[in-house]
């Protein structure tokens, strides 16, 4: 009894006592009898089904009303104006929910593909130095840097890496010097 059971709200909104009220809202034991009643109908046995019943099996193409003598002329086969109205305004409603929804799926589709685009133009385009290559070996030189490999390879890989650079630049220039040798060190240029 003391023993807390993990995730016990999650598995209360999944399993409580709570259950959906639209049409085809149905637990596996009310579709299994409903599927019985129409197997026995269609056998033959007599089944008591309430209106409502036999308008959902209608409503969802489970059932026919054919083989009944009915006069086509009756006033409760023939829709009224306003049920028609109704109808007809329902239907306009979901083919413009449908076509809402398709433009929606194309506008995501389009923005996805200018994504795409910009991403591949961005990496076509090689990034700009912050700086003009002059100003960087300007800035090497005043390091004062011991071999001229060093050097060397330090202005190659600072113009290739232009984050590098910026992080170089970035940093106090009395601490440059140890900045860059360790950022050529991680790199294995040196």
């Amino acid at each position: 009894m003391t023993k807390p059971v993990c995730n016990y709200k999650k598995l209360e909104a999944l399993f409580g006592d709570d259950r959906a009220t639209e049409e085809d809202a149905e637990t596996a034991a009310e579709i299994r009898e409903r599927n019985a009643r129409l197997n026995d109908v269609e056998s033959g046995v007599q089944v008591d089904e309430t209106i409502e019943e036999v308008d959902f099996l209608v409503s969802q193409n489970q059932a026919t009303l054919g083989g009944y003598d009915v006069d086509p002329e009756s006033p409760l086969l023939n829709k009224s104006s306003g049920e028609e109205n109704t109808s007809k305004q329902k239907q306009k409603v979901k083919r413009s929910k449908y076509v809402e929804a398709v433009n929606l799926n194309e506008s995501f589709k389009t923005f996805a593909n200018a994504i795409k685009e910009s991403t591949a133009e961005m990496m076509k385009t090689p990034q700009r130095l912050p700086i003009p290559e002059s100003e960087i070996w300007k800035y090497l030189e005043e390091l004062q840097l011991e071999d001229e490999m060093v050097e060397d390879a330090a202005y190659l890989y600072l113009t290739k890496e232009p984050d590098r650079l910026a992080a170089f630049l970035g940093c106090p220039s009395h601490r440059r010097k140890t900045i860059l040798l360790k950022l050529l060190h991680d790199a294995a240029v040196i």
